[in-house]
């Protein structure tokens, strides 16, 4: 969608303003609130609100907006979700614009059968943008914006609402024509229409036209012009008063604005990409550093933190958290139970790359290619994923640097204070230690600790190999303070 631009005249329409519900005829209403940006988050939270207000019987719903738009494909989920529930339980939807509704805002906006408007509103401009990785602006091509005009026409057929004037909100290339008919009243008419009108009208009517808004404009409103232009119902002052004027008793509203989980999860969106790597790493943490646990609740935490903000985004579901999970018992498997030299790590972790990229992709669209909004959503996913495995590659790379040495996770590891020689000092020792036979102190799996001569320090299995307390190994290398030790078997013992 698009920032606003600078409105275009109003325009008087003869047309009547869809009519205003007659007041005190509904029974149940309830009231919708969407604020900020139009996203995959708010349009899943606003289908689970019709899901509510049908299950509750509501016959007169209440959608207050104020929002400079957002995506593309969310916008026209808001849509589908208004028209179809309208269409299928004829609950009688009102939009309220509170402040603005620009862009994705006006398209919701118009999906309704009212649309009030409040002082200093604004509504319109609706424009197909995208912006490049170097921060251009561009208008999507006539492939994208020709799905776009085909929901804004049924939007007009299913609420009443002048086509032309609807289509000229993001027909830039297009212009608007206003013909004023023989009863006196006036016909508004876009250019894709303009030659079967022009062939149909008598001569009088084709000399009466008149250029209301040329090519490279977008049409947008303030409260009076809407209203003066028929896209409007008409002005309100607060919702207090929209209320009064339906004869709704506030007492019987049905409050359906976003829950706190809701807007934790909108805040913590932006926070997935980092709660996923440091779930990751937790988990690397855990097997650095085995028989405590805290780091695998903290993993728990995360990746729990994760999938539920996902979910409430709409993006993640049973299978985007099944894949995850059974790519990671995979890894296990290769790790501890059967190794396989990283084969079925390497399978393991693509199932869980592919969870990941669909737990940033919206559930209905995932699997359409040809769906619009596909590509900006797989592009967001994308790129969303390579900053979670950058996060947790540079976080992975900062523990075998930093970590090995550090006497508090050492002391974590072995749950015994360390009493060995700091990393420094065993790396220059590095030459008299490779060759040495020691004992495992506790589990190597593949990250525990040995006993030589004495002093507990940090070791790894070579091949990330599973070695039990109390079994015999060699040193091969040391490798940033931390021992890689090697299993003495029968056929390599002296």
């Amino acid at each position: 969608m698009t920032a606003a631009e600078t409105p275009a005249p109003a325009e008087a329409s003869d047309a009547p303003s869809p009519d205003a519900a007659p007041a005190g005829q509904w029974s149940k209403p309830a009231l919708i609130v969407i604020d900020g940006m139009i996203d995959d988050g708010r349009a899943a939270y606003f289908k689970r609100s019709l899901a509510t207000a049908r299950e509750a019987g509501v016959d007169l719903l209440v959608v207050q907006l104020s929002t400079d738009g957002g995506y593309l494909h969310s916008a026209l989920s808001f849509v589908d979700a208004a028209l179809t529930e309208a269409r299928e339980t004829k609950i009688h939807m009102v939009a309220l614009v509170d402040g603005r509704a620009w862009s994705a805002g006006a398209l919701i906006a118009y999906a309704h059968k009212e649309i009030y408007m409040m002082p200093a509103s604004h509504i319109g401009d609706i424009g197909i943008i995208t912006q490049t990785q170097e921060g251009k602006i561009e208008y999507l091509p006539e492939k994208i914006e020709t799905v776009v005009r085909a929901h804004m026409r049924t939007i007009a057929e299913a609420n009443g609402w002048d086509a032309a004037k609807l289509l000229k909100m993001t027909a830039r290339n297009q212009s608007l024509f206003r013909f004023t008919l023989a009863d006196g009243t006036h016909r508004f008419v876009i250019q894709d229409d303009l030659g079967l009108f022009e062939s149909e009208a008598s001569e009088a009517v084709r000399a009466s036209k008149v250029l209301i808004a040329g090519e490279d404009r977008l049409i947008s409103y303030t409260a009076q012009e809407a209203i003066d232009a028929g896209m409007a119902t008409g002005p309100i002052a607060d919702l207090p008063a929209l209320w009064e004027k339906l004869g709704v008793d506030v007492a019987q509203v049905l409050d359906l604005k976003p829950t706190a989980s809701e807007e934790l999860s909108w805040t913590l969106a932006a926070l997935a990409p980092l709660l996923a790597a440091l779930a990751v790493l937790f988990v690397i943490l855990e097997v650095k550093t085995p028989g405590v646990g805290i780091w695998l609740i903290l993993a728990v935490i995360c990746g729990m933190g994760f999938f539920i903000c996902q979910y409430y985004l709409d993006l993640a579901n049973a299978l985007e958290l099944i894949l995850v999970i059974i790519g990671v018992l995979i890894i296990i498997v290769d790790l501890f139970v059967l190794p396989t030299g990283g084969i079925l790590a390497l399978i393991g972790g693509g199932l869980a790359l592919f969870g990941l990229l669909l737990a940033f992709m919206p559930d209905d669209i995932q699997f359409s290619p040809n769906a619009v909004g596909f590509g900006d959503s797989l592009g967001r996913a994308f790129t969303d994923s390579v900053l979670a495995i950058a996060v947790a590659t540079g976080g992975l790379v900062w523990l075998i640097r930093v970590l090995p040495g550090s006497k508090a996770v050492a002391r974590i590891a072995v749950l015994d204070e360390i009493t060995a020689t700091s990393a420094g000092t065993r790396e220059q020792a590095a030459a008299t230690i490779i060759g040495r036979s020691a004992t495992v102190h506790s589990d190597l799996r593949p990250a525990g600790s040995i006993l030589l001569d004495g002093d507990i320090m940090s070791a790894t299995a070579e091949h990330g190999a599973y070695v039990t307390a109390g079994s015999a190994v060699t040193v091969i290398d040391m490798r940033y303070g931390e021992a890689i030790v090697r299993p003495v078997t029968t056929e390599t013992a002296p």
